[in-house]
């Protein structure tokens, strides 16, 4: 676990510090400002996202360790919920947020792990 949590923790500083580059972008690019704010609530929703799977994976884990007879979930329908808040923000207030980037920025951890994990793997060969 030691490993997943390090992983986790590097997800999050680049996610802070992509966070902080959308906000000088955001600042700087007046007209493009409501495509950053989009990929910006995506890409919170996204890391929220991973953060509470992070903590059901190791609630799971310590439950398969004590071999308690209660199931334990991943909470997919908690995961949907945050996205789908995240959409209906960005439905709600198109003048504020846009759709499309905010879609997009569903897919930050993911593929900030994915990227992580490509550049571990050469590293360590």
């Amino acid at each position: 676990m030691d490993e997943f949590s390090a992983t986790l923790k590097t997800v999050q500083n680049i996610f802070l510090f992509f966070l902080s580059f959308c906000l000088a972008a955001w600042a700087f690019f007046v007209d493009y400002r409501v495509y950053i704010a989009g990929i910006m609530l995506g890409s919170l929703a996204s890391m929220i996202n991973a953060r509470f799977l992070a903590y059901k994976i190791n609630k799971m884990a310590a439950a398969a360790i004590e071999q308690k007879g209660r199931k334990v979930t991943l909470g997919f329908l908690t995961r949907a919920a945050i996205a789908g808040f995240a959409g209906l923000v960005a439905v709600r207030y198109p003048e504020q947020v846009a759709l499309t980037t905010t879609i997009v920025g569903y897919f930050f951890a993911q593929l900030a792990t994915l990227v992580l994990g490509i550049v571990s793997n050469r590293r360590s060969k």
